[in-house]
């Protein structure tokens, strides 16, 4: 009986310490995953602070500052990319590297018509592979924003890197944002064949998008054609001296066909310089798949001749994957707009609680006289913000009465054309859809349309919203897993913050003042002022406690909620830093770069409280491993303008930390161990040999389909240019149109993992059974 009792001790610790080996191991593979639980926000969270998700548009390759010089440029990584930055503070300058050939030719432009501050005022300069030999430098060549920049065709005189350098004009301005587009074209260009002067005639464009050509003789225009897939963006650069003999002419560039159907509209863009080096630059994203059309011509009719050769640049930048899950709600019941002065709202549910990454707006309208049109999107934590007011057609009862559109913060152009289907496009400069991102964007949206003039009305045919959900966080390595570090719902406390700065008055509690009225969770959090607007000429700073991140490993993140209504940042900043205890090498996780979250619409006018949040923030702290740091949370205003200001709730410091290796017991040698004989060992049966892993219940589509239930046919008049008769009956004539001045949800572990309640009951199975053999030997 003794020896039995042994052999069952025995296996019951080989049993425990297979347990405990695969809980270490289950342990080790959750680092693939991150679950949060209680008030520490979702189980997702952007890594990039300030723009959470890029989910459909362009790739951008994002500036890195500091980026001053040609030592320290961001590298953008291709020949054919598009850069997203901002020339912030004053006195910014950014840099960017690039590697070509020598003989190679530089297509670079910046669109500004989307710069919060109204500016768009570039410069923009090409340096030799030294970084201080000036290539070509412009200033002025850009169309959509007059003062924009545009360079093309720049022969480069030898092989190495590169570098283009953006600034504003003045020493004092902002350009909030701006894209800088870059091709580099190698060898030579396809020479056009005439005659290519409609659309049925098109030359479709080689796979490099580069084509020269002339308009000769006089009157000639020329048409290229190629095809795009829904979400495409492209990036039109036309060089009017390709020769560089300083020989130029004022050449017109557009890109085609949209408008009310027959969609017979070329959009066209021109500078009026005839200054050599001379240029165009044209940007769009479209919103369906299809054969598009890009256009030269001359805008003074019946000009052309030998002299005016051009070079045409066409880059092609597919639509960016979304990092998460994308969802589309409709709503597809009509709403009737009447004759103004009025409002009309239709709203559409969300179910579930997804955390935005990227949000894009679908709508469909016909209306007499589109520009008395304002229009506001209203999410379910209550912020109202603007998405147009007063674009489009401005000819009451003319041709272009239909809007069919998707905006989307990262299409390649905001509104510039009277023409508004079908298009994809930015909101206008005032507005942003970023403001909604990090929401938790269950419950009813509302989009709310005024009609500001009498006399045109019109119908709101359908809408929709397409979300996709923000990425997973960071992971930690192998071996290693989440360890929160800090974290406070300021509650129970001041959670350790403290506050100090000119004007100050950070303050804990619930807030009172419109549009900020409560906190992320609870009743406590700190905000710029509990019950009114921030002071003026404030600069107040509110300060974490001190955090250890010292025996971490692999990465760290800080998450946050905030929700904000402040000033443009031409007058007023904010912004979140992480830095040593002490302020030493700060580096910013965030920072306030729009326009005035104030929006007076309607008639009788209103002034609605835009806002942002609350939205849950998290940026990757993982360079500050093993050192003491803080978080600062900073707002500073000027003389004029206080708006009701920023708060911060619910501050998490996660870090990857070391799981406990077990070290073998050395086993002793040259020791004579009795072999038992006869020995029963019992094996477990229906062991389970999976874990159920969580999957998402629903994909969407990412782009709407929606179309305009009613679109007229008249086609415009009054255009600038008369096209080339002679057009096969089944292509429409085109006409130019030329531009105008929380709940939270967990994410599974590996299949590979075994619970520890299935472990457990393995245990207990083991132990049964031996028992069951001892009542039945009666040892």
């Amino acid at each position: 009986m003794l020896r039995s009792r042994r052999i069952h001790l025995v296996i019951v610790v080989i049993l425990l310490l297979y347990a405990i080996w695969l809980t270490s191991m289950a342990l080790a593979q959750s680092g693939d995953t991150i679950t949060y639980t209680g008030e520490l926000g979702p189980s997702f969270i952007p890594v990039n602070a300030n723009h959470v998700n890029a989910a459909m548009g362009q790739n951008f390759v994002n500036e890195v500052e500091p980026n001053n010089s040609a030592a320290a440029a961001t590298p953008l990584g291709g020949t054919n990319v598009v850069a997203l930055g901002n020339v912030f503070p004053q006195a910014d300058v950014d840099y960017f590297s690039f590697s070509a050939a020598a003989g190679d030719r530089v297509y670079a432009a910046t669109q500004t018509l989307f710069d919060a501050s109204a500016s768009g005022d570039t410069r923009l300069n090409l340096y030799a592979t030294d970084g201080t030999t000036l290539l070509e430098t412009d200033l002025s060549d850009g169309s959509f924003n007059a003062s924009s920049s545009s360079i093309a065709g720049t022969v480069l005189p030898s092989t190495g890197t590169y570098f283009l350098e953006v600034r504003h004009n003045t020493a004092t301005g902002t350009i909030r944002p701006y894209h800088l587009h870059l091709q580099v074209q190698t060898g030579s260009p396809t020479t056009e064949t005439e005659t290519n002067n409609t659309t049925a005639t098109a030359n479709p464009l080689p796979p490099s998008g580069w084509m020269s050509g002339s308009i000769n003789p006089a009157g000639d225009v020329d048409f290229f054609s190629l095809s795009l897939n829904a979400g495409d963006s492209v990036f039109l650069s036309l060089d009017l001296d390709p020769e560089r003999d300083t020989t130029t002419w004022n050449g017109r560039l557009g890109f085609a066909l949209f408008g009310n159907a027959p969609s017979n509209q070329i959009l066209v863009v021109n500078d009026p310089s005839t200054v050599s080096p001379n240029s165009e630059a044209f940007f769009m994203t479209v919103k369906d798949a299809g054969t598009y059309y890009v256009y030269v011509d001359s805008p003074v009719a019946g000009t052309g001749g030998p002299t005016f050769t051009y070079n045409l640049s066409v880059s092609v930048h597919p639509a960016a994957a979304p990092t998460g899950p994308c969802t589309t709600y409709t709503n597809n019941t009509p709403v009737a707009i009447p004759t103004g002065p009025g409002m009309v709202t239709s709203s559409l549910n969300v179910p579930g609680n997804p955390i935005i990454g990227d949000l894009d707006v679908t709508i469909n309208i016909t209306h007499t006289f589109m520009q008395d049109l304002d229009v506001h999107l209203v999410s379910p934590q209550g912020n109202d913000n603007g998405l147009f007011t007063d674009v489009g057609s401005g000819t009451a009862g003319g041709p272009q009465t239909a809007m069919n559109i998707i905006l989307d913060d990262e299409a390649a152009l905001p509104f510039a054309f009277g023409v508004t289907s079908p298009m994809r496009l930015q909101p206008e400069l005032a507005y942003r859809l970023s403001w909604f991102d990090g929401e938790d964007a269950g419950g009813t949206w509302t989009l709310v349309i005024r009609d500001d003039a009498t006399g045109d009305g019109g119908t709101l045919s359908s809408w929709g919203i397409t979300i996709c959900e923000a990425p997973p966080p960071p992971t930690c390595p192998v071996g290693s897993a989440p360890q929160i570090v800090y974290t406070s719902d300021f509650e129970a406390n001041d959670g350790g913050f403290t506050h100090s700065g000119v004007q100050d008055e950070w303050e804990r509690g619930l807030p009172s003042f419109n549009p900020l009225t409560t906190c992320n969770s609870g009743s406590n959090c700190w905000v710029t002022d509990l019950d009114n607007t921030y002071n003026a000429s404030s600069n107040q700073d509110l300060l974490s406690p001190n955090i250890n991140l010292a025996g971490y490993t692999g990465a760290a993140w800080v998450t946050w909620s905030q929700r904000y209504h402040i000033e443009s940042a031409t007058f007023d900043r904010a912004f979140v830093d992480v830095q040593l205890v002490g302020g030493g090498s700060p580096r910013r996780l965030w920072e306030w770069l729009d326009a005035t979250m104030n929006n007076t619409v309607g008639n009788p006018a209103v002034t609605i409280a835009e806002s942002a949040g609350w939205g849950w923030r998290t940026a990757d702290i993982t360079d500050y491993l093993g050192q003491n740091v803080e978080l600062r949370f900073n707002l500073s205003g000027d003389t004029t303008v206080q708006l009701a200001g920023l708060a911060i709730d619910d501050v998490t410091v996660t870090a990857c930390q070391l799981l406990p290796t077990s070290t073998p017991t050395p086993t002793p040698t040259n020791t004579a161990t009795p072999t038992p004989t006869n020995t029963a060992t019992a094996t477990p049966t229906n062991t389970p040999t999976s874990t159920a892993t969580s999957t998402p219940t629903s994909t969407s589509t990412s782009v709407p389909t929606d179309t305009p239930t009613s679109t007229p046919t008249e086609l415009p008049t009054g255009t600038p240019t008369e096209l080339p008769t002679g057009t096969p009956t089944d292509v429409p004539t085109p006409t130019i149109e030329p531009p105008t001045d929380v709940q939270l949800s967990s994410v599974g572990q590996s299949s590979s993992s075994i619970s520890p309640f299935w472990l457990l009951l393995l245990l207990l199975f083991a132990l049964a059974l031996m028992g069951r053999r001892a009542q039945r030997t009666g040892k």
